[in-house]
């Protein structure tokens, strides 16, 4: 089974935000330093208590927002964990995927107008035409866009790695270099597209909204 979490920032409202943070890693910590624009903060802030929502319903109590690590792709994990996650985020929404049973990725991607010049080296012919021969084009290329993010976060190795016209997509799979991943479109908002991808077949994929950091 795979699970999603996801919550808006307006969750955050109100809350003791210098608490939150003071149960950070030291790396969370300097990357919320980092970060200019009030916006990103309220998504980081809520994207880790979306992780820890999800750490604590599913009985891993002992991993601590403190100890989380980061792959040398920007890659979040736990060390010898025996459970796999990813994070995205989109304008004012953050989300996590969590599984026990293989390698999961997620994107999620606000649904809003693209120049689809700009991203013509990025898909195969073939995907091209599925977009412009559908009647939503627009919704048809965050499909396949949030396909190819999640599936490479699953990966793991970054985007700079893999070829985006090498992958090889056929209905609910992607093959990366002989490698079978299994996609799972789960719009859980009529203006956002989002896609799971993991390296094994799951028969259950739940959704739940966080709407209050104390529920």
């Amino acid at each position: 089974m795979i699970q999603i979490y996801y919550a808006y920032t307006d969750i955050l409202k109100g809350s003791d935000l210098d608490n939150l943070i003071a149960q950070l890693s030291l790396n969370d910590k300097l990357k919320l330093a980092g970060l200019k624009r009030n916006e990103d903060k309220l998504l980081l802030l809520t994207s880790l208590i979306l992780l820890s929502k999800v750490l604590f319903e599913n009985g891993y109590n002992d991993y601590k927002l403190c100890d989380l690590k980061y792959s040398n792709t920007g890659r979040p994990f736990f060390p010898d964990s025996p459970f796999d996650f990813n994070i995205s985020h989109t304008d004012n929404c953050s989300a996590v995927v969590f599984s026990e049973n293989g390698r999961v990725g997620i994107d999620i991607e606000r649904i809003k107008d693209v120049d689809f010049a700009d991203f013509e080296n990025i898909f195969s012919e073939e995907v091209w035409n599925n977009i412009h021969s559908s009647e939503v084009k627009l919704r048809k290329f965050y499909y396949y866009w949030t396909l190819l993010e999640s599936a490479v976060k699953a990966d793991s190795r970054g985007l700079s790695l893999i070829s985006a016209k090498k992958l090889v997509i056929t209905n609910d799979q992607v093959i990366i270099d002989c490698k079978k991943l299994f996609s799972y479109h789960n719009d859980f908002s009529p203006t956002i597209s989002c896609c799971i991808t993991s390296d094994k077949k799951h028969e259950t994929i739940n959704s739940q909204e966080l709407q209050s950091i104390l529920s």
